[in-house]
């Protein structure tokens, strides 16, 4: 388990958390995370996040349809940049915070390129299944 320190581009928002990113990443094939080209590490521990600044300058994604769906995405509302997710989904195990690997400051490139990455099959609503076409994620 690793101490990670993420923020934003101009600074504005920090944050820490707990998580291995040996363990493995995740890209996802909806819609949304394809435009907005996530890719996150899910803690462990969601209670391990911790925001050490910036909280003003967090905006969030608004749903775009109402699908019931508990997840909200974080961006930093003065740069644009990418942030955590938190939400509840029972097909993700319940309570979850994921960190975009994209902000991520103590994390080396040998690092990422270790890192095992699951392609996500979110645009059939079967996270847990692999994308039939990973290769533009």
């Amino acid at each position: 388990m690793s101490d990670l320190q993420g923020s934003c581009f101009c600074g504005a928002v920090a944050f820490a958390a707990q998580a291995d990113i040996g363990q493995g990443t995740m890209r996802c094939n909806c819609r949304f995370c394809r435009k907005m080209r996530y890719w996150e590490v899910r803690l462990p521990d969601p209670d391990s996040f911790r925001l050490i600044r910036g909280a003003e300058a967090l905006a969030e994604t608004p749903r775009m349809q109402d699908d019931g769906v508990d997840m909200h995405h974080h961006f930093c509302g003065r740069c644009g940049t990418r942030l955590f997710t938190r939400g509840d989904l029972p097909e993700l195990g319940g309570r979850f915070v994921a960190v975009c690997v994209n902000a991520l400051d103590n994390v080396t490139d040998a690092e990422l390129a270790a890192a095992p990455v699951h392609y996500a099959d979110g645009a059939h609503d079967a996270w847990q299944d692999s994308a039939p076409e990973p290769r533009a994620l």
